[in-house]
This record gives structure tokens, C-alpha cells and sequence, in this order.
């Protein structure tokens, strides 16, 4: 399922100037939908002047191909062509445009740094292939982040240099040097983009999980202790104390949630607690993909006219962080998927009706919606083991140690589908449990919950006899991947 962006997530649709403001998921995530880009002149000049310092008689892809085989020769007219199509080895299904469209966007970002050894040229060549519509067809594995991203970007340097074979309208090929031939596949482009489009939709769906936790408390009759204001400033976490303000914003004037000291379960009492946790995961994350895609991945890296041969090709910040964040959004998984169980259960719910329908027995209701989100939940488990765990060494042991961060990255990106559905199914009951409050008690409901009680029942109706759960929960995530109006 597509994940459109909107009023959840601050895109821009006019055109994104590439120059030394700092690249934002965001901007990315606008471009990654099609927004159009200009390369300023400034950066253009850099790269060129850059270019310009390059060594003489400096043959990196000869040189690398010595390093690695021993073959001492500096010959061969299509070494480039070779080089580039020698890393086409991926497989898997092809990535989304948008991921393709990202990683491209981010190689611009690198190259405009002027540390690459490469032209204005080639960051213009990719900028006018975004422009143009061009995505090329990646395949989705094949990478183990380590010297970068060498097989998806590959494919991408393919396209550029005319190596694919088809001409495309508008648009003639870069014929690169050996230099640009490495600096358009060697870095984590790739592992950047889908690191930056899994915390876009990491924040998209925290924030439909905020909207569902404050239902679910309204409805199982919480006790409002657990969010006193007194108790979650002495924590100490700053974030604990902002799911605090949401939660009792959400739940103000309720005449359900109680003021009395009985303790609810944790899925329910420590919610501040967790998703505080969970929202600090994410800005940390956030700020680890900003860094990297702030940063020159590459090597090696020309300053002064020296070529300094380092490790800045390395994806484990983006694997770390990517595998932290995994971890994180399936706390937040199984949160949801314990507070969806407590209301389908009678004796936990404070007395709704068991699967919240009446006439239990003839119609399941809810039980099966229960069983998807706790199958969903599971799946977020096996996802969330640590990708930069392990580590397989490649290309003759020089690549000895790797990050596996496209992995931690397509990972968790699996994670935040799952958690849609997941979401969406909370949600789901909560109307229905809401529903059923008001024909047992006939309380007003917090006029923030009412608001979105009515945005849910515009798409779903009440539940009333056992049919087809599959539309409603489809129709519900969609709403969360658009977005709801951001709590703050």
C-alpha cells in the first residue's frame, strides 16, 4: 500500500533548491514524491573546482581493481561501463519509486559536497532525471551496506551513464570518469532514503497510535492517575511528559476515564512511560538519518588535491539506528495490539460486551480483527531482530566487516506496514467500544475523540452482525498512512 503524504508531515511541492541548507527527511520525502529540484550554481561551481584538484595521472578504478586482484594493468577503453555493470547483481523485488527517487537524492546531496572528485555535470545529470520522471528499476537485495550501497546504486549509475541500453526522451547520458564511476554507487544512498521514508512514516503512525491510545482509555474506563502530571515530570523524560499533555488533552472533561488510585494493567497505566520511549527512539533516529544525509558517504574523498582513502562508505549509523528504531515501533506494536485485546475481552474492558457485539455466539465481532493485529504484532518481532547484528565479510575479506543497513533499514520500513494495520485495527474497535459506552451510559464524549469518532464512522460503520472485516481495517489505515491532525 502506497503511503501518500499530507498535513501530517510538513512536504513541500514547490521546488527544492539543492545549495547548503541541510537536507530534512521531509525535503526528501518531497522529492521522493516527485517534487521538482534545482541545483544552485554555487554547488555547481564547487564540484567543478573540486574536479579540477584531481590528481594527475590518477586512475582510481585501476587502482581499486589492483588493490583487489593484482592485475597491475590501467587499460581498457569502457573500464567504467565494466565497473558499473560488473555491480548490477541485485535481486528481489524492485524497490518503490520513491525509494529509487530518494536515493538519488541523496547521491545529489553527496556529490554537491564537493568532496567526491566529481563534476557539476554528474549532480546535474541526476537532478535532471528526477526531473524528468527517470526512475531506474532497482532490485531490492543484494547490498550489505558496507563499501555503500554498491548493487542498488549501480543500477542507478546504470540509467545516468546510458549503460541500460535505452534512450530516454529529453535526456542524453553522463559519460563519467573513473572517479564519478565509484562516487555514483560507493555510499549509503540507498540505505539513507529508506532510513528517511521509514521515519516519516514512523512519525505518521506514533501520532494515529496517540489518537488510539486516548480512545482506548476513554472506553475501557481508564484511571487518570496514570497520567498526572506530578508523576510523569518526575520521571524525567522530557518526552514522557509531552504523551502526558496528548493524552490528557484528548481525554479532557472525560466523565469515563476515573479519578481513583485501582491500577489498570500496564498496557494501559504505563503508556506514557512506553510511548515516551518510543517518540525519543524516533527523533533519535531522525536525527541520525539527517546527519548521514547531511554527510559525505564516499571514498575516497579529495581535499586539497590529496585523495584521502577512509571509511566514510560505512552504513552502521544508519543500520544502528534503523535496528533501534525497529525495536522501537514494535513496542508500540504490541502495545496496541494488548489494549485492542483488553477491549474485546468482557471481563477486562469494565464490562463491554465480550468482542463488542451483542449476541456473542452468533457473531464473532471483533475476535478475528483481535487475531490479525496479535499476527501482526508477532510479525514485528521476527523483523525487529538487529540486522547490524551480523556481519558477513565480502570481496576477499577487504570488506571484513559490514553494516547490513539496507537491510535494518527495508526492515523497519516492514515494520511501520504492519503497524498501520495494527493502528487501524485499535482504532477500529475503540469506535465500536465507543459506540456501544454511549448507548450504556450516554456521557458525552472529550470533544476531541468525539471529532474523530465521526471521522471514522464516515468510512466505517457500526458493526452490528458478523460480515467482511477487511474493508473496514483497509479503509482505517488508509486513513493513518494519510495522516491524522497532529497532536501536540
Amino acid at each position: 500500500m502506497n503511503w501518500p503524504f499530507n498535513r501530517s508531515v510538513d512536504l513541500q511541492t514547490q521546488t527544492i533548491h539543492i545549495d547548503n541548507t541541510p537536507l530534512t527527511c521531509e525535503i526528501l520525502g518531497s522529492v521522493a514524491q516527485g517534487a521538482p529540484i534545482k541545483l544552485n550554481t554555487e554547488m555547481i561551481e564547487l564540484m567543478n573546482q573540486n574536479a579540477e584538484s584531481t590528481p594527475a595521472n590518477s586512475h582510481i578504478l585501476a587502482s581499486k581493481r589492483h588493490w583487489l586482484t593484482g592485475d597491475p594493468s590501467q587499460s581498457g577503453t569502457n573500464l567504467c561501463q565494466s565497473f558499473i555493470l560488473g555491480h548490477c547483481a541485485g535481486v528481489g523485488t524492485p524497490f518503490p519509486n520513491e525509494i529509487v527517487r530518494g536515493a538519488m537524492m541523496a547521491r545529489v546531496k553527496v556529490l554537491s559536497s564537493g568532496c567526491t572528485g566529481s563534476r557539476g555535470i554528474v549532480a546535474e545529470k541526476l537532478v535532471e532525471m528526477l526531473n524528468l520522471g527517470i526512475t531506474p528499476v532497482v532490485p531490492s537485495q543484494g547490498s550489505v551496506g558496507a563499501a555503500g550501497d554498491l548493487a542498488p546504486m549501480s543500477y542507478i549509475a546504470r540509467t545516468l551513464c546510458g549503460y541500460d541500453g535505452k534512450q530516454y526522451e529529453n535526456f542524453s547520458p553522463l559519460r563519467p570518469t573513473d572517479k564519478e564511476a565509484l562516487a555514483l554507487i560507493n555510499g549509503i544512498s540507498l540505505s539513507a532514503s529508506i532510513a528517511a521514508l521509514a521515519v516519516l512514516r514512523a512519525e505518521r503512525v506514533f501520532n494515529a497510535a496517540l489518537w488510539a491510545a486516548g480512545l482506548t482509555m476513554e472506553v475501557v474506563r481508564a484511571q487518570s492517575q496514570c497520567l498526572d502530571e506530578r508523576a510523569l515530570r518526575s520521571r524525567r523524560h522530557p518526552e514522557v511528559e509531552e504523551v502526558g499533555v496528548i493524552l490528557r488533552s484528548l481525554l479532557a472533561d472525560s466523565r469515563r476515564v476515573l479519578d481513583t488510585n485501582k491500577p489498570d494493567a500496564f498496557s494501559i497505566r504505563a503508556t506514557p512511560s512506553v510511548m515516551g520511549a518510543i517518540w525519543r527512539t524516533i527523533r533519535f533516529a531522525k536525527e541520525e538519518v539527517e546527519r548521514e544525509l547531511n554527510g559525505v558517504s564516499d571514498n575516497p574523498l579529495l581535499f586539497d588535491g590529496e585523495w584521502i582513502e577512509a571509511g566514510n562508505f560505512h552504513g552502521a549509523s544508519i543500520g544502528l539506528a534503523m535496528d533501534h528504531l525497529a525495536t522501537a515501533l514494535t513496542q508500540l506494536a504490541t502495545l496496541s495490539e494488548r489494549r485492542t485485546f483488553r477491549m474485546t475481552h468482557g471481563k477486562l474492558s469494565n464490562n463491554l460486551p465480550s468482542f463488542l457485539v451483542e449476541g456473542t455466539g452468533l457473531n464473532s465481532g471483533f475476535m478475528l480483527a483481535q487475531y490479525t493485529a496479535a499476527a501482526l504484532a508477532s510479525e514485528c518481532k521476527g523483523l525487529a531482530h538487529p540486522a547490524s547484528a551480523d556481519s558477513i565479510p565480502t570481496v576477499q575479506h577487504h570488506e571484513d566487516h559490514v553494516s547490513m543497513s539496507p537491510i535494518a533499514a527495508r526492515k523497519t520500513l516492514q515494520i511501520t506496514e504492519c503497524l498501520a494495520d495494527i493502528i487501524a485495527i485499535e482504532l477500529l474497535v475503540g469506535a465500536q467500544a465507543l459506540d456501544l459506552r454511549l448507548k450504556e451510559d450516554n456521557h458525552t464524549t472529550p470533544v476531541h475523540l468525539e471529532e474523530l469518532h465521526v471521522q471514522i464512522r464516515n468510512d466505517v460503520p457500526f458493526w452490528q452482525d458478523d460480515g467482511v472485516l477487511h474493508p473496514a481495517i483497509r479503509s482505517l489505515s488508509v486513513m493513518v498512512r494519510h495522516g491524522l491532525p497532529t497532536l501536540s
